[in-house]
């Protein structure tokens, strides 16, 4: 799924670009079982349509898409944090807060955003709804894979992502519904204008 994503960044293919399963196999050096799993969640997350005999026809793909998958994201995280208000066990909280502490006072970086990806995940499980939470990991893999491509650590935004994380975390603790709900929502508007910026300066680049 990486590549098909990473050549949708980078141009590669185009809305209305046709990719069919041996195609895939002979480019990425795979067996069809994961091309059509990849292709099957990329459809899933409405970035190709599936056509009979015809393969995949790749849907536009670049910053305008990035910001509605996060609007998307948004609508879901949000509610898992208001829900997941006052439901993290204190080991929990204390260990991320200490995380996100470190990288903000420090102006260093999350090592493959992992400390990121604990904290939306320990949320998506604390709002015990776990079709709510599946949809999250959904979107959270795919999200993974664009910061990968476009290498959004080389622009700079994990100490300001530091601090959205803290202020989430100290909603959550208060068990304070409203307010964990709300510095969510802020967090993904700039993890959304941050990500579109970086694919749209990964494809200018690409295209010199």
């Amino acid at each position: 799924m990486r590549g098909l994503i990473a050549g949708l960044l980078r141009g590669e293919w185009r809305g209305g670009a046709r990719l069919t399963e041996a195609e895939a196999v002979e480019k990425f050096g795979v067996s069809r079982t994961p091309v059509r799993e990849a292709l099957l969640e990329l459809q899933g997350l409405g970035l190709v349509e599936l056509r009979r005999n015809c393969g995949a026809v790749f849907l536009p793909f670049g910053p305008n898409e990035l910001h509605e998958i996060y609007a998307v994201r948004s609508l879901l995280e949000v509610e898992a944090a208001r829900l997941a208000a006052g439901k993290i066990g204190k080991e929990s909280l204390d260990s991320l807060i200490a995380a996100f502490t470190r990288i903000r006072d420090s102006g260093g970086v999350d090592p493959d955003w992992e400390h990121d990806r604990t904290l939306h995940r320990v949320i998506a499980e604390a709002s015990g709804n776990h079709r709510l939470s599946s949809e999250i990991s959904r979107y959270g893999d795919l999200i993974q894979s664009v910061r990968e491509i476009v290498g959004e650590r080389d622009y700079g935004i994990h100490e300001m992502t530091a601090d959205e994380h803290l202020s989430i975390l100290k909603a959550i603790g208060e068990n304070d519904s409203g307010a964990a709900a709300a510095a969510m929502k802020l967090h993904l508007e700039q993890a959304s204008d941050s990500a579109a910026a970086a694919a749209e300066l990964m494809r200018t680049t690409a295209k010199h």
